[in-house]
């Protein structure tokens, strides 16, 4: 057993820049929800401790976005041009993040993101 964030950096990082990156579907859906999730989400509401005790970011991400960035849409927005990155995972672990900070935003951008991936697997 490891303890999981005494040398965070490494199995975050590990984790996060795994061989299997993000799909291009949910890369696209990110970035067709690009504006509204950066005016809407608040990451500091549940969304980065999350994605980050779940290893989809590092600590050192986490630090990032918190110190460089001033406003709610520029930490969003820092989160989203980074997740692409994060792993195969990291869009899951991000509408899962929203769903857990149960505000009611976050609710239904979680549901639209979701649908807009289920609609397009549906398409031929």
């Amino acid at each position: 057993p490891h303890s999981a964030h005494t040398g965070d950096t490494a199995t975050a990082t590990a984790r996060s820049s795994s061989a299997v990156p993000m799909s291009d579907l949910h890369r696209s859906v990110l970035l067709q929800c690009y504006v509204e999730l950066k005016s809407s989400v608040n990451v500091e509401d549940h969304v980065l401790d999350y994605l980050y005790s779940n290893f989809v970011i590092s600590k050192s991400l986490r630090d990032r976005i918190r110190s460089d960035c001033t406003t709610a849409e520029s930490k969003a927005g820092m989160l989203l041009d980074e997740l692409p990155s994060c792993g195969a995972s990291a869009f899951r672990e991000f509408v899962d993040a929203l769903i857990a900070s149960k505000t009611s935003v976050h609710q239904k951008l979680a549901k639209k993101l979701m649908d807009m991936v289920k609609n397009d697997q549906q398409s031929p």
